[in-house]
């Protein structure tokens, strides 16, 4: 069976080990139906308006198979535009999407996931977990210099769902502009970017209070 689901490339066999891991073929194939065509949808909007309201590209990120993958993405309406293409892989580990997805899953789903992790993402950076969990719970959210890209500040907090679970991470990789031409700084976005997270979360049947 796994013989022919590699053929038909829905399965991959990981470099180095034994392991098989879904590909993005069947990540394509599950995107089309419930819960994260659901999600895709609530969220759009909401990203759209996020972009016009900082100047600011986003983007959303789920948790499959050991990564996170960008699930929804908008451009900034700006001339000069950072972004994050559809489906981009993230690990876990070194980015402001993993952190909030490790932090915000129960112990059990946290585990899990590390036991995920794909075997060429294993060299990141050593991680104090704990110490890394306890300051994002803290504070709600993370926000922390980018690993790929030299000035940009990603700032992340986390969408849920109808169950209160961390279903995916809504993510403002910022971008400061030198010459004075955006409007709104970086601390003043934050509270912009909670209320969209909040507000996609509350689409998905989320209860706040």
């Amino acid at each position: 069976m796994l013989v022919v689901l590699q053929q038909r490339r829905y399965v991959s066999l990981e470099q180095g080990s034994d392991r098989y891991t879904l590909t993005l073929k069947m990540f394509g194939l599950a995107h089309r139906f419930p819960p994260v065509k659901r999600l895709t949808s609530e969220s759009a909007p909401v990203l759209r308006r996020l972009s016009y309201d900082i100047e600011q590209s986003c983007h959303l990120v789920i948790y499959y198979e050991g990564k996170g993958h960008v699930v929804v993405q908008q451009n900034s309406p700006s001339e000069r535009v950072f972004s994050v293409r559809l489906g981009a892989e993230a690990p876990l580990m070194n980015t402001c999407s993993g952190h909030l997805l490790l932090a915000f899953a129960d112990e059990y789903t946290r585990q899990q996931m590390l036991s995920r992790i794909p075997v060429h993402h294993l060299n990141e950076d050593v991680l104090d977990m704990d110490k890394m969990v306890r300051k994002v719970l803290s504070q709600g959210y993370e926000s922390i210099h980018s690993a790929q890209a030299q000035g940009i500040q990603d700032i992340g907090y986390p969408v849920f769902d109808y169950q209160d679970q961390a279903v995916a991470a809504l993510i403002v990789p910022y971008f400061k502009y030198l010459d004075g031409s955006h409007q709104t700084v970086v601390e003043d976005s934050h509270s912009i970017i909670k209320q969209a997270a909040r507000d996609i979360s509350v689409a998905l049947g989320y209860d706040p209070d």
